[in-house]
């Protein structure tokens, strides 16, 4: 795996918003957007993003409130809304056509873009999201964001709490989410970075709407589409991961040993050589 490579933070506004993202450089290269899920933000992509930067433009999105991205000013995060940022982010910085990977939440926005924007593609990858999921992944992880304490005494004390949580993720893996996941509160507790709003929203649920069905989705996608599964997973059974190979007009499976919900950080030796394979 390469070291020592820095991406540059960048910060452009489209579709209203501030958006920072990282910039890992060649823009020779392939351009390749990366977008992260429901609690995670550009950074959790580093490791993979360090090993591909040599060969593609890569481009790891902070999404709306997350990171150093602005909140939602109407407090909208639907994938309607999402979707609309990606389409802006990336004419805001001048991609025409591009590679994109997007894992959990960040895989049902690209699953959904890639539907509405076919031609703009020449890869996708969905990482441990499908038209369909596991109740199990999602009680647990609805359970997880209703149940984190708000603040904490200190930064080593999220690092206990989160590696509880962690099967699979080394100890370094969760210092860097967490590092770029919670900033220092006024009072000098340590709080979570991304919007309060996202929390309460599991919380406190609306009356739910439903959402788009995205297996007719998958036929409009013509470009060559990796699906990613951890095998530990408790979010994307293998039947579901299975179908949408079927659907899909160019699709392929892998499955990543030793890891969960969380497959590139809990295994991110595999899951990048995987990836490489699908893009070579």
């Amino acid at each position: 795996m390469t070291t020592g490579v820095k991406p540059q933070d960048k910060t452009v506004n489209a579709n209203g918003i501030n958006f920072h993202y990282l910039d890992w450089g060649n823009t020779d290269k392939p351009d390749l957007v990366m977008i992260h899920g429901l609690r995670g933000h550009g950074h959790s992509w580093d490791d993979v993003s360090t090993a591909i930067c040599q060969d593609y433009h890569v481009l790891a999105l902070d999404q709306r409130g997350r990171g150093e991205t602005d909140w939602a000013p109407d407090g909208d995060y639907s994938t309607d809304a999402y979707v609309a940022d990606l389409d802006a982010f990336t004419r805001a910085v001048g991609l025409d056509k591009f590679i994109l990977m997007g894992h959990s939440m960040g895989g049902r926005n690209s699953m959904t873009f890639a539907g509405e924007n076919p031609q703009r593609l020449e890869k996708l990858i969905i990482v441990d999201m499908g038209p369909e999921t596991d109740p199990r992944g999602g009680k647990r992880i609805s359970q997880e964001l209703i149940d984190v304490p708000e603040e904490f005494d200190s930064f080593e004390a999220v690092v206990a709490y989160m590696m509880k949580q962690n099967r699979f993720a080394s100890e370094t893996v969760i210092r860097r989410r967490l590092q770029y996941a919670t900033k220092e509160l006024p009072g000098g507790k340590i709080g979570w970075r991304y919007d309060l709003a996202i929390r309460e929203a599991r919380r406190h649920p609306a009356p739910a709407t439903p959402q788009t069905d995205l297996w007719p989705v998958l036929a409009r996608i013509p470009c060559p589409t990796l699906v990613v599964r951890g095998m530990e997973t408790d979010l994307l059974p293998d039947e579901v991961a299975q179908r949408m190979v079927r659907e899909l007009p160019q699709g392929q499976l892998a499955e990543i040993p030793r890891a969960g919900h969380m497959v590139f950080e809990d295994n991110p030796e595999d899951f990048i050589a995987a990836l490489k394979q699908f893009l070579d």
